[in-house]
């Protein structure tokens, strides 16, 4: 029983120690990908209830709060520089990885999406246009986002 315990705590530390280790290049871009595709939808899905170009206002609120859970993903998407690695296509460009700039821009994206949710949960209409412009997702992708 002792060495059955032993074999499984060994088992447990190699799992959990796995994240910690860098991803291989072409998986970290892939879950970037995936990470900001997620962000990227539920922006999308928002925007097309709230401009009023599907019915689903019921679903607002879900939106809301999924794009703001999504975006406090980012930072660690974009924690390992992959810049000039692996062989999958990726756009971000190599400045995202010189300097604070590009995780400052992540911030408010995070700040800004959950200011959002919550006024959308608390029935704060009136701020949601208002929140909606400081997403900041045009300056990240004209300034670290390959066209």
């Amino acid at each position: 029983m002792k060495k059955l315990l032993a074999v499984m705590a060994v088992i447990m530390a190699g799992v959990y120690a796995a994240p910690a280790q860098a991803a291989d290049p072409d998986e970290a871009i892939k879950y970037r990908k995936y990470v900001m595709g997620t962000v990227g939808d539920h922006t999308q899905a928002f925007f097309a209830i709230l401009q009023g170009k599907v019915p689903h206002t019921g679903e607002l609120a879900y939106h809301a709060r999924a794009l703001a859970e999504a975006a406090k993903r980012t930072k660690a998407a974009f924690e390992q520089n992959t810049a000039g690695q692996g062989n999958e296509p990726t756009t971000t460009l190599d400045s995202a990885w010189d300097g604070p700039q590009f995780q400052a821009g992540l911030d408010k994206m995070i700040d800004a999406t959950e200011s959002m949710a919550v006024a959308v949960e608390t029935g704060d209409m009136a701020s949601v246009g208002a929140i909606a412009g400081t997403l900041g997702c045009k300056g990240c992708h004209d300034n670290y986002r390959s066209k």
